[in-house]
């Protein structure tokens, strides 16, 4: 076993981990769907967290170029992959039976701390890009719709206007769909 296969393990259980709480948690909301109201905004953003993952894993593949042989890189190679279950925490609900759950009065209570956790995971998974070899020729295409997407975070962290969020919310999972279709996936947010 290859040192990069062995890391990978630890990444695996970890992006599962928090693969499999959002798949739990859409799991709860569908079983108590007719006690859930306004479910779409945060329906949205709980997809787009998914492909976000997604993206996230496969971007691990061009990391077999790099040699880890010291804590500190591995530890900036894990740091995204917890933040992204620290996100699925944050998101998504607790269902307390017998009760009616507004999901996107939940969205907005939570919404400054997911934002601002999304932004550090974007800034965490772009931070271990320098370990690449090709980095110094790939940086700026790789940066474009990290850029996007980190602009419309930090505008969503400033408005409880619904509107804007659903607006912002369908131009992030479209972008992200529309680009899985035609880029490949370079680095761990390389969409």
């Amino acid at each position: 076993m290859s040192k990069f296969e062995f890391i990978m393990m630890f990444v695996s259980v970890v992006v599962a981990f928090a693969m499999a709480e959002l798949l739990m948690s859409w799991g709860r909301i569908i079983r108590n769907r007719h006690r859930m109201e306004q479910p779409w905004l945060l329906a949205g953003w709980s997809i787009w967290l998914l492909i976000i993952m997604t993206y996230h894993y496969l971007g691990f593949w061009e990391y077999q170029a790099y040699n880890f042989t010291r804590v500190a890189p591995m530890l900036l190679f894990l740091s995204a992959p917890i933040m992204m279950v620290l996100l699925t925490f944050t998101l998504m609900p607790e269902i307390r039976h017998y009760r009616t759950t507004n999901l996107e009065s939940h969205f907005f209570l939570q919404k400054n701390w997911f934002f601002v956790m999304v932004f550090i995971f974007l800034v965490l998974s772009r931070a271990s890009d320098p370990l690449l070899p090709d980095f110094a020729y790939t940086w700026p295409q790789r940066m474009l719709g990290t850029l996007l997407v980190t602009l419309s975070v930090i505008w969503l962290l400033f408005t409880r206007n619904r509107k804007v969020h659903f607006g912002l919310m369908i131009f992030n999972v479209s972008y992200l769909l529309l680009v899985s279709f035609y880029l490949p996936v370079r680095g761990l947010t390389a969409f």
